[in-house]
């Protein structure tokens, strides 16, 4: 609900949409009021009833006894109409009959099926709320029986899009498939198909997996259908990453130099494309030559497709489309704004009086084509620096040769660079990335495993590999590792994904590491390097684990990834130095989890490159007076092919092909996706004028000017003292809005906002400024004190950072 001026509540969306609703479906009005009813005791029998009956998602709160009927006067099958009944009785064949019913599966889940054509179904909500059949409450549980051909919607609804696999996700005649309710194969391993996809039941599911193979009946199985298929579908969204299907990254680089002076500067973009079709574009600040370069010869291209995407950039804003149309959209304005946005102003003398005279009209244009930004959605902002790796003792690697050394000699003494990443996103939610293009990367992962690197025992690398005996010691590392954390909106570890590319397997086996040995399952090659080398072709593997799936595993390896990742009492990552101890390390935990927990992704992909330069400039006698030099590179990659091996509920590996999100259906984006506020992009001459993570907010116009109070019905005196006026506009404000939370502060620009959602700066009083929002995370950068800000609704409110998390009321 939005509040206007005098506290008086606007029309809600939803409310005006009642009326067409309840016309086009008539009679349902009177379900609806009864499923309102059911949520107090007046009327609750007849509305526990109908609740039992379509929720094949998950019992209400509270209603527990689904046993009993109606109480009303039953129609009877084969006899007589029931009011409001005027269907033919049934036929007696299930062929030609449709029978409802119910089935509790457990004491949480109580699910909804029906018979049609003979086969049990478990049936959605919307088809008992939008084609439920006349009298059906009217009729007791075991008359509840219909001639197919008389309820035809309810049939088709019911059915539609519950057709065979389709190798396309979003064919209309299998999307809404759940596992069959016909006999299982017992020999076969635990698959079933939910949408247009056959799918590995995972660990994670063992509860709803045993519902659905030790049903009893069809009935049964149908009614543990729709409870397995939710957590099939739900575990696969929770462990796996979004898949780049296509990219083409593009970056331009100037360096000027002027005698005994140099600058310079560059920016780059990435467009990709995810599985299920969104496009998100990210905007590079600060790319430098030389980061990121892998050992397959790009050159060492700023924007690197082996591993993470991109590497070698200092920031990062990413923003997110449903469709090509919107975001080629966004991307014609952005050219437009960057080349305006940053200039100086163009100035000169003229005439004879000493004068000068300057033309602003570029940053005219960058103010007015910022009012002018497109509809778009800002996922995320990230911030990279280059930190060193330090080894000292206790972690080797050992290979046919024995002991060996890669790039700097990793025992007992390494130290070289990573790419340290922190991604803030618009959710609340982060990511935390270390990448690197020699051994570092790979040791940080090895500091999660233990003493050797994953291995559970430190006599288990000698080689069944390819080295010849002393033919690679002193070899060069080549390929990239990339390792991530992700943390949930509420600060709660939610996954670990450890990538490594082809070459870094190639760098392993060549020089005589049994990998089978020394990496998880997941990065075993089977005695042999066997990939494609191939000339444009990145190969990927990605060991995932999610939190979300094993809670467990969270007090588990937390405490080492916390170590590896540190982050301060606001939870943002310290880029600091990563020193690697091998004598600390017990070693053998995170080999085991993933080993049992561990999911694994393979992306292949073609990629291409091309780099166009040039120079220009002045020379007098071998010096340089003026030199300009200018690079551009483009890369592209696309998908050739993906899998996705998980650990099954019986323990076993199974791997479907394509991977899930690499071939997904279509994102269906949420309610206030978009929004056409001004984002403030970093452009070629300017960065954001806002913090990491934070939103661009501005107070120049606020939404009420008229009144005392503008916006509410407040007609008494403005307070003189502040801390005083801060308390009235509280009071007053909170009041004329009940359903948002109040936040009044005097000098706008020392607060930053995060994750906020319903924002509005609703007025200025007398200096301070009052702004409402459903919820989001506000700091306050300057000094605290009622004096200078205050806030009122649900929140948290940490003193020691000046941070207050709201919640919505």
């Amino acid at each position: 609900m939005t509040t206007t001026g005098g506290g008086r509540r606007a029309h809600d969306d939803t409310g005006q949409a009642l009326p067409e609703y309840v016309g086009v479906i008539g009679l349902v009005l009177l379900i609806v009021s009864i499923v309102f009813a059911a949520a107090t005791p007046v009327g609750a029998e007849v509305g526990e009833q109908l609740i039992c009956a379509v929720s094949p998602i998950v019992k209400e709160d509270g209603q527990d006894d689904c046993g009993e009927g109606t109480g009303g006067e039953p129609g009877t099958p084969g006899g007589g109409d029931g009011p409001g009944d005027e269907y033919s009785p049934p036929t007696g064949d299930c062929e030609e009959d449709v029978t409802f019913d119910w089935v509790e599966v457990n004491d949480e889940w109580t699910s909804s099926v029906v018979e049609i054509g003979c086969e049990w179904q478990p049936v959605p909500v919307d088809c008992l709320f939008l084609h439920l059949p006349g009298g059906w409450l009217d009729r007791e549980e075991g008359d509840r029986v219909y001639r197919g051909d008389q309820i035809q919607e309810f049939v088709d609804c019911v059915t539609d899009g519950r057709g065979g696999p389709s190798e396309d996700p979003n064919d209309e005649n299998c999307v809404d498939a759940v596992p069959t309710s016909g006999e299982l194969d017992e020999d076969a391993p635990p698959t079933v198909q939910v949408g247009c996809r056959e799918l590995p039941v995972p660990k994670g599911c063992e509860e709803e997996w045993a519902a659905y193979e030790d049903a009893a009946t069809e009935r049964e199985r149908a009614a543990a259908s729709g409870w397995l298929a939710n957590c099939v579908a739900d575990r696969y969204d929770s462990m796996e990453p979004p898949c780049v299907v296509e990219a083409t990254g593009r970056v331009d680089e100037t360096k000027i130099s002027f005698l005994f002076f140099r600058w310079g500067g560059s920016n780059g973009t990435l467009i990709e494309k995810l599985g299920d079709g969104r496009i998100r574009i990210h905007i590079l600040r600060g790319v430098e030559f030389g980061a990121g370069v892998s050992g397959d010869g790009v050159g060492g291209s700023p924007v690197s497709f082996d591993v993470a995407g991109i590497t070698g950039y200092s920031k990062d804003k990413t923003y997110e489309f449903t469709d090509m149309g919107k975001a080629q959209e966004w991307i014609d304005w952005y050219k437009k704004y960057n080349n305006v946005n940053g200039n100086a102003p163009y100035c000169w003398t003229s005439g004879t009086i000493p004068a000068v005279h300057c033309d602003h009209s570029d940053q005219e244009r960058a103010d007015q084509l910022a009012q002018e930004e497109p509809e778009h959605h800002e996922l995320a902002e990230a911030e990279s620096d280059t930190k060193k790796v330090k080894l000292k003792g206790g972690l080797s690697l050992k290979g046919e040769a024995g002991q060996f050394s890669l790039a700097g000699s990793v025992e007992g003494g390494y130290e070289g660079e990573v790419q340290v990443e922190e991604r803030l996103f618009s959710d609340g939610s982060q990511t935390a990335t270390y990448t690197s293009s020699d051994v570092g990367g790979f040791l940080i992962g090895a500091k999660l495993g233990g003493k050797q690197p994953f291995t559970k025992q430190g006599d288990k690398t000698t080689s069944s590999g390819g080295a010849g005996a002393g033919g690679k010691v002193g070899m060069e590392w080549k390929g990239t590792t990339s390792t991530t954390v992700a943390w949930d909106k509420d600060g709660q570890l939610s996954k670990l994904i450890i990538t490594m590319d082809d070459q870094v397997m190639r760098t392993l086996y060549n020089a005589g590491i049994n990998v089978d040995v020394a990496l998880p399952y997941g990065f075993s090659v089977g005695g042999g390097y066997k990939k494609s080398e191939e000339a444009g072709t990145v190969s990927t593997r990605q060991l995932i684990i999610d939190f979300n799936q094993y809670p467990e595993l969270r007090e588990k390896l937390g405490p080492e990834i916390d170590a590896v990742f540190p982050r301060d009492d606001e939870g943002r990552l310290i880029k600091d130095d990563v020193e690697i101890d091998g004598n600390d390390s017990e070693g053998g935990e995170f080999y085991e989890a993933a080993e049992d927990y561990a999911n694994v992704r393979e992306l292949t992909y073609d990629a291409s490159k091309v780099t166009e330069g040039g120079e220009g400039g002045l020379s007098w006698q071998g010096l340089d007076l003026f030199k300009l030099e200018f690079t551009e590179i483009e890369e592209e990659k696309t998908l050739k092919e993906s899998s996705f091996e998980v650990t099954d509920v019986d323990g076993n590996k199974q791997t479907t092909s394509p991977a899930p999100q690499c071939r997904a259906e279509d994102f269906e984006q949420p309610e206030g996706y978009y929004s056409d506020d001004f984002s403030d992009p970093p452009t070629a001459n300017a960065d954001s004028d806002h913090d990491l993570g934070a939103e661009y907010y501005s107070n120049e116009t606020p939404k009420y000017t008229e009144g005392t109070y503008p916006g509410t019905d407040y007609e008494g005196d403005v307070p003189g003292d502040r801390a005083e006026r801060v308390h009235s506009l509280l009071d007053e404000y909170s009041k004329a809005f009940p359903d948002k939370n109040i936040l009044v502060v005097k000098d706008f620009g020392n607060f930053s906002f995060r994750a906020a959602t319903g924002w509005e700066h609703l007025a200025t009083v007398d200096g301070m400024d009052v702004i409402a929002l459903d919820e989001g995370t506000v700091k306050n950068k300057g000094d605290g004190g009622w004096i200078n800000w205050g806030f009122t609704g649900s929140y948290d409110y940490d003193p020691d950072t000046k941070t207050v998390k709201f919640r919505r009321r």
